[in-house]
């Protein structure tokens, strides 16, 4: 039997219960699955009960220090870091080929171009586009370097030898380096599959131009027709992955990209349109509400990424990293690592900032003090330098007056 698995926090469970609908209409013999990345509080196993989802909890993966591991991710991070455990877990169910799609996906039709190659083929994987994308506009062939070849909101295996050495290797990655750090040259969970096809073997490329359509290829490819028989190009859309949309705005394709509109009366409008009604259908706001439980100490303390990156090295830090009075609690706290009364998250990055913000000049005016009073060249070395601390754990390294881990360190007891 064939598995078709997915991985939410509590607050995404109207995507996971949409994605479950359209897999129910269109794949129905293959088992559903799902991961909950959250504590099972009483308030979230209500809401995982009223889901009707067939769901298990990441703590119950069996993973050594999971809350070591839970700690020292943000919610993207855990979420996509537990993807190679959770897949291993089905396949020793007996699961014969087992696809993962993402919470945020939506099946149009057969997934059989998805399975077939899994007769000969260890993994399917497929490419974000297979035409070039430099516009001017995001994203674009850079971004792809950036973030890595293959989309990983989709990825299918069989249960072969080969199939399990992929996980094997791709889950001691994800626990250990599974952080969403461009600039050290990681991508969350994504980024380490360039490497598979050089690797491993039967590493199967899926070029159908149906599957895994979404804004980082709308740039070649055309979804047309209508309501239950949609197409891209001479083929069925097998699925579409709806990245970045929110329910409540139906006319936004996405806040991750510049170079596609949603215009009125298209396909593309009705596509969206008709996946934030199933959201908001499937009680997307009542679950959109729920705290994630690995936000924040037993105390109510806001966990900062600092923080988090902190425990990475800290000693003793993997025993009961989430409690407050603990030494690592008292540590960060201390070192001024906690987040602030009044400190917002801007997600601010380079699709996003406002270049002609008040603070965004002012900071600029700074910088071009700085230049002229330090000179070119040293500020040049210093801002290579800031940029040096924005990677990897470095930060926190200097702010517990730390000295830096530079080697690259296989299986490093999942610390960083």
């Amino acid at each position: 039997m064939n598995c078709i698995a997915t991985i939410v926090s509590a607050n995404y469970l109207a995507y996971a219960r949409t994605l479950e609908a359209s897999v129910r209409q269109h794949q129905p013999d293959a088992d559903f699955r799902v991961l909950i990345v959250d504590r099972p509080t009483e308030e979230v196993k209500a809401a995982v009960a009223r889901s009707g989802l067939r769901a298990v909890y990441a703590q119950d993966l069996g993973i050594p220090d999971f809350e070591h591991v839970a700690f020292k991710y943000e919610l993207v991070e855990l979420n996509t870091a537990l993807k190679p455990t959770f897949l291993k877990s089905l396949f020793a169910e007996g699961f014969a080929k087992v696809a993962y799609l993402d919470p945020d996906i939506r099946v149009f039709s057969s997934l059989a171009p998805v399975f077939d190659p899994l007769d000969n083929a260890n993994i399917v994987l497929t490419p974000h586009a297979m035409a070039p994308a430099m516009d001017g506009l995001r994203p674009s062939d850079i971004d792809f370097l950036r973030n890595g070849t293959f989309n990983l909101g989709f990825v299918a295996l069989s249960n072969t030898a080969e199939s399990i050495r992929i996980l094997d290797w791709w889950e001691e990655r994800c626990l250990t380096y599974g952080f969403n750090d461009l600039g050290f040259g990681t991508f969350v969970d994504q980024k380490w599959m360039d490497l598979v096809p050089c690797y491993f073997a039967g590493a199967y490329v899926l070029k159908h131009p149906g599957c895994n359509v979404a804004y980082w290829n709308l740039h070649e490819r055309e979804v047309t027709g209508s309501k239950g028989n949609f197409h891209v190009g001479d083929y069925p859309l097998c699925f579409f992955h709806f990245s970045g949309v929110k329910a409540e705005l139906p006319t936004v394709l996405s806040r991750h990209q510049t170079r596609h509109s949603i215009q009125p009366g298209t396909t593309l409008a009705e596509l969206v349109a008709d996946y934030c009604e199933a959201l908001l259908r499937n009680e997307h706001k009542a679950f959109a509400g729920i705290k994630y439980t690995f936000s924040h100490f037993d105390n109510g303390d806001a966990i900062t990424v600092t923080a988090r990156r902190a425990a990475c090295f800290t000693e003793g830090a993997a025993s009961r990293p989430f409690a407050a009075g603990t030494p690592l609690h008292t540590l960060v706290k201390q070192k001024g690592m906690l987040k602030r009364s009044g400190d917002a998250e801007t997600g601010a990055n380079t699709l996003s900032f406002d270049q002609d913000s008040r603070r965004v000049r002012t900071i600029n005016g700074l910088v071009r003090l700085a230049a002229s009073v330090i000179g070119i060249e040293r500020f040049s070395t210093l801002a290579r330098y800031m940029g040096f601390l924005t990677r990897e754990s470095n930060m926190a390294r200097v702010l517990l007056d730390q000295p830096f881990e530079l080697a690259h360190k296989r299986n490093n007891s999942r610390f960083f």
